[in-house]
């Protein structure tokens, strides 16, 4: 069965002082990353949810002259008018745009250290055990990247405030199968965050 993916993109990123979802990243914006790895699974759709940088995101070239894999119908942009309210009303915004029963991949756009290999682990998991929640263990938590089984659109559409997708992943304990991903536990956050990075690569 073929997945959908949201990626969550409406921060204001105030430490970083601007887009930084737009900001330069080895010659492609920094959301690159976490549509490139999502391709590899060749979702049916993808989903950024945007919010504070909405114009900057869907004006910038390098996001709009994406080509898609010829399987997938490209990106969408849906913009959450509650963003400023936290990540779980953009995560249920999201979800909204769902409408079908396929399970869903949830992404943060600022996770550069996220591969294509790490979301085939999680895909693979998953594939074996299609009724539970397969997401990313790091740094002693769970969290994002996470596939969710259709059967728990309803609770994500329920989604709000700061109560997002790991709120779910410890309410749903018994149906989580986590899965080691160290590249979870960096985003960046601030210019120096992402200077350090490149620095690295």
């Amino acid at each position: 069965m073929t997945i959908d993916c949201i990626i969550l993109a409406a921060g204001a990123a105030t430490r970083f002082g601007s887009c930084k979802l737009i900001a330069d990243y080895q010659g492609q914006p920094l959301i690159r990353s976490a549509i490139d790895a999502a391709n590899a699974l060749m979702p049916e759709r993808i989903i950024i949810v945007t919010g504070a940088s909405h114009e900057q995101l869907i004006a910038h070239k390098g996001l709009t002259n994406y080509r898609a894999p010829v399987n997938a119908s490209g990106i969408e942009f849906a913009y959450c008018d509650d963003w400023q309210l936290g990540m779980g009303h953009s995560l249920a915004h999201g979800v909204k745009q769902l409408d079908n029963d396929k399970p869903v991949l949830v992404l943060l756009g600022d996770q550069p250290r996220i591969t294509a290999d790490d979301l085939k682990r999680l895909y693979r998991l998953w594939k074996t055990n299609p009724s539970q929640i397969i997401c990313a263990s790091f740094a002693d938590t769970l969290g994002v990247p996470a596939i969710f089984p259709a059967s728990f659109k309803t609770h994500l559409r329920l989604c709000a405030g700061d109560r997002g997708a790991k709120q779910l992943l410890f309410n749903f304990a018994q149906q989580v199968v986590a899965v080691q991903m160290p590249s979870a536990g960096f985003d960046i956050d601030t210019p120096a965050d992402l200077q350090r990075e490149l620095a690295l690569l």
